[in-house]
């Protein structure tokens, strides 16, 4: 039996070797690194090999989205990436409400899960240009331009209306424009209504710019 083990997973014990060497280079703090031993452990323990790829891929792709913004060199080829954590995040937070019923439980553990959408969103808003160029976005439709002293503006503009599922400028303004008669103190009840898909971060962000530009008018 030992022997089984053994021949199973020597494979297996090289490209974890080579794949956490790789994790190692990503900046993270100590307690996440601990987590991903765990993942380690849990997926040689409960013989699930293949996901072990799986969290590792995961998690330097996060590190690869704070290299991508500070550096000429372009680590991620699309935001594609985005689209799929979502996907585990609405597949996760389903097996949660009870909407979608396994014996299997969840694929991915809740707990990584939650770890990267907290790691996501402190990339995005450690950004301290991110609310300029997002309100220039929704004023003139323009993007900014790719390459500054900021980073990647245009990339992290991307990121941002992807990740809160942002609707073009366009739909923005056709909603600000049914609940511009509406003397409300803040327009957030209503915006959640006229665009439900969109994350309620980015409905308060959008809300400001509302009552700045009343102000301001």
């Amino acid at each position: 039996m030992a022997m089984l083990f053994q021949s199973k997973y020597a494979g297996l014990k090289q490209g974890v070797s080579s794949s956490y060497e790789a994790v190692q280079t990503v900046q993270s703090d100590i307690d996440f690194q601990e987590f991903c031993l765990q993942v380690l452990l849990e997926c040689v323990s409960k013989d699930r090999p293949a996901l072990l790829q799986v969290y590792l891929s995961l998690y330097t792709t996060i590190g690869y989205m704070a290299d991508e913004i500070t550096s000429d060199i372009s680590f991620l080829g699309d935001s594609l990436f985005l689209s799929s954590l979502k996907l585990a995040l609405a597949y996760n937070e389903a097996l949660l409400n009870g909407r979608i019923l396994t014996s299997r439980g969840s694929i991915v553990l809740a707990i990584f899960l939650g770890s990267l959408r907290k790691r996501v969103e402190e990339i995005l808003n450690c950004f301290a240009g991110l609310e300029n160029h997002f309100s220039n976005y929704l004023k003139s439709g323009r993007w900014p331009s790719e390459i500054s002293d900021e980073g990647k503006p245009s990339t992290l503009l991307s990121w941002y209306l992807q990740w809160y599922s942002i609707p073009t400028p366009t739909v923005i303004k056709t909603a600000l424009e049914k609940i511009k008669p509406i003397r409300t103190t803040t327009s957030v009840p209503l915006l959640r209504l006229l665009l439900p898909g969109t994350h309620i971060s980015a409905i308060d962000e959008i809300n400001k710019l509302f009552l700045s530009s009343e102000v301001n008018g």
